[in-house]
């Protein structure tokens, strides 16, 4: 998983972009939050219309938990993680913080999930006093 991991930050460093050309896009997201929280997801999309996603965080509470998080956006297509905007949600799976309190998570999309790549950001919620409450952590993209 790591190494998957560290590939897919690589790829999103180059930049690759094409999808006219019927090849992969991959993007990188900094993701940046209200305290020591930091981190970064990358997107994969193929031309299958499959995605991959990447989500990896630093500065949580160690041995804390599970956090959920989400691409969010909106009809629209303004959404904002400032604005917190986002009304409609594409599900990740959850992020587990180890005792050094950081978390990776990997998501396969199908093709079925229409990611519409309008203004979207992923935002990781925190999972106290909910399972999934208040935004901790956000990247527009």
């Amino acid at each position: 998983m790591k190494k998957l991991l560290i590939l897919a930050a690589t790829l999103g460093s180059m930049a690759l972009a094409s999808d006219m050309m019927g090849r992969m896009t991959v993007m990188t997201i900094p993701l940046m939050g209200m305290g020591m929280q930091m981190g970064s997801a990358v997107v994969v999309a193929w031309p299958s219309g499959e995605h991959e996603v990447f989500v990896h965080l630093e500065g949580l509470t160690p041995g804390s938990g599970m956090y959920a998080n989400h691409i969010h956006f909106n009809a629209t297509n303004d959404a904002m993680c400032s604005m917190q905007n986002g009304d409609k949600i594409i599900g990740l799976n959850n992020l587990m913080a180890d005792d050094r309190g950081m978390a990776t998570s990997y998501t396969k999309l199908p093709a079925t999930v229409k990611f519409t790549m309008t203004p979207m950001y992923l935002n990781i919620h925190s999972n106290n006093p909910d399972a999934v409450g208040p935004s901790i952590i956000c990247g527009d993209f």
